[in-house]
């Protein structure tokens, strides 16, 4: 198996069915779809387990594991070569982004693929947000999160739990922890920012800390 997509699930009733379908609909199906319940309270479980389809594994815990603790359990429980993160309000771009991330693998053999992405508010598409095809824009990107990264998963790094922006502290180790990088110029992820409840959209309280975060990230790159 070439993939193992990680999805966390919490409370994302309003856009799990479209997450999921968008994942289901590739091309290339050689993938396992990981989906760990974070103790939800809404119905979105009960949607899950309406798919009948043998890709799909559910987790479902009970005890609270937060972002960090909710990947580690899905990639501790995968068996693909690769590890792909996908969050439950968000959805994949096109029905060909696995089979392009599985080319640039073939080509490149590559520890790490980086993968763009677009951003979507009120109904609307933005642009492309690509990155530039180095390892110096690696190290140096604040902007880290899981989605943006396909990671073997021998080379995987574990995310710390129970803190806040644990992606940008996961990305410098897991930088650390590779030997080669490849790039996949299809967006792979569609970024939901329209989620009233994601972390990112409380924007005082996220700026605050990025700008915090940011700060201590790049002397830790420097």
């Amino acid at each position: 198996m070439l993939f193992s997509i990680i999805l966390p699930n919490y409370n994302s009733s309003r856009w799990i069915n479209k997450c999921i379908d968008s994942i289901l609909s590739q091309v290339y199906n050689d993938f396992e779809l990981i989906i760990v319940d974070d103790m939800s309270t809404d119905d979105s479980v009960q949607k899950i387990k309406q798919y009948n389809d043998p890709r799909i594994k559910l987790i479902e815990l009970d005890h609270k594991a937060y972002n960090g603790g909710t990947r580690n359990i899905g990639v501790a429980n995968a068996k693909g070569e690769y590890i792909l993160f996908i969050d439950c309000d968000d959805w994949v771009n096109s029905n060909m982004c696995l089979f392009n991330i599985m080319q640039e693998i073939n080509k490149t053999h590559a520890d790490l693929i980086r993968l763009p992405y677009i951003a979507y508010r009120d109904g609307k598409k933005g642009r492309v947000r690509l990155h530039e095809n180095s390892l110096k824009d690696l190290v140096n990107s604040i902007f880290c999160a899981p989605w943006t990264k396909c990671v073997k998963r021998e080379k995987f790094v574990p995310f710390p739990e129970n803190t806040l922006l644990e992606d940008v502290v996961q990305h410098i180790a897991q930088v650390d922890n590779i030997e080669s990088i490849g790039y996949c110029d299809t967006p792979f992820i569609i970024w939901n920012r329209s989620n009233p409840d994601a972390i990112s959209s409380d924007t005082i309280k996220y700026d605050k800390n990025s700008k915090r975060y940011s700060s201590v990230y790049r002397n830790l790159a420097d």
